[in-house]
């Protein structure tokens, strides 16, 4: 008797553990590829991501190499040594983006989406906006980035967006509307979130509720037997 409710229980907390399964962003750091210039805007330095719209004045950044005029600045990363940006540069405005398809997803689990931020620095704050565009019906979030410091991409800040799966794989969008200058991206993760959905808690409901059924059960037959 003891070992089947041991078996029982094990049955539901691994239940409970499947919903939670780890997610892995692909390159989120940025640093599969590493560039040997201050800058690259060759697409396959980047693996794992899809880019869309502007270029700005580069894609790819490193805080290994001076950024800008005959070495007088540097920059900073949000972890690592390179980190990509979306929007116009020093120019016109711009809008881009860089995507992701995350696989592994349990359907009606709570996901959080961890990410670094940095306006480039010449204007005080920037704007970019997270969604899932396919797989999720969770509503877009725009973040702006903490204040500006000294040239290039100085201070960065840590934000997070939460979405509920809607299919085993969803697409993950980073982007930028109209931003004349370029916008850090940087240490991308996915986590799930701490309380599981509705649908969860049935099922675990369900499996402890049988387990009460399997109890009372074995309780009546010891009565009738004696």
């Amino acid at each position: 008797m003891r070992s089947q409710w041991i078996w029982s229980i094990a049955a539901v907390a691994g239940l409970a553990a499947s919903s939670a399964g780890a997610v892995t962003v692909a390159n989120g750091g940025f640093e599969a590829v590493q560039i040997a210039s201050q800058g690259s805007k060759n697409l396959a330095d980047i693996p794992g991501w899809t880019h869309a719209g502007a270029t700005g004045d580069g894609l790819i950044w490193s805080d290994l190499f001076p950024v800008c005029c005959g070495g007088t600045y540097s920059t900073k990363t949000g972890g690592g040594h390179q980190f990509v940006t979306m929007g116009g540069g020093y120019g016109p405005s711009g809008s881009s983006s860089w995507s992701q398809v995350l696989n592994g997803l349990t359907v009606g689990q709570s996901y959080v989406v961890n990410f670094k931020t940095a306006a480039e620095g010449e204007v005080p704050i920037q704007s970019l906006t997270v969604a899932m565009t396919t797989g999720s019906a969770s509503a877009a979030q725009t973040f702006n980035t903490i204040a500006a410091g000294p040239y290039f991409w100085q201070n960065w800040g840590s934000d997070s967006y939460s979405f509920v799966a809607g299919a085993t794989s969803a697409t993950l969008q980073f982007s930028v509307t109209n931003e004349v200058y370029d916008v850090g991206l940087d240490s991308v993760s996915v986590s799930t979130g701490g309380v599981p959905e509705p649908s969860t808690w049935l099922m675990l409901l369900a499996g402890i509720g049988g387990l009460g059924a399997v109890a009372r059960g074995r309780r009546a037959g010891v009565r009738r037997a004696g």
